[in-house]
């Protein structure tokens, strides 16, 4: 009996354990996938917070009450491209918008554009946060 092979990248974002192979997290089954998830894992983890590795994470936290300023969207946008490309060094960003969240006085989406070459291939790829 031979049983197949399958191969997994990096812990899913967000955390869930909802597999059947008694892993303890659920797995990325996709190199994109595993991409996107370390994008969030290094957005939504404050600097501090992650045990022996203080500098992973982002210092968004501080623009969290900020007004929806052009020093505030510059200071988001700087951040994240920042600490994605030191964290996840395989993605070039494409493009980085930040708007008000209309639900939230101070809120602001994010959406971060960026590819990532496949082989010969380059895959451009979406995410929006909430912030």
């Amino acid at each position: 009996k031979m049983s197949k092979v399958i191969q997994k990248f990096g812990i899913k974002y967000p955390f869930e354990s909802e597999n059947f192979e008694n892993i303890y997290l659920d797995l990325n089954e996709t190199v994109s996938d595993s991409i996107k998830s370390k994008i969030f894992h290094v957005l939504f983890t404050p600097k501090g917070q992650r045990l022996r590795h203080p500098d992973f994470g982002t210092d968004l936290v501080k623009y969290l009450f900020g007004q929806n300023e052009s020093e505030t969207i510059e200071g988001i946008k700087s951040t994240i491209r920042e600490d994605i490309n030191r964290f996840v060094p395989e993605v070039t960003f494409d493009d980085i918008e930040v708007y008000p969240d209309e639900n939230s006085e101070h809120g602001k989406i994010v959406i971060i554009t960026y590819s990532t070459m496949r082989g010969q291939v380059k895959e451009q790829t979406k995410a929006a946060i909430k912030i």
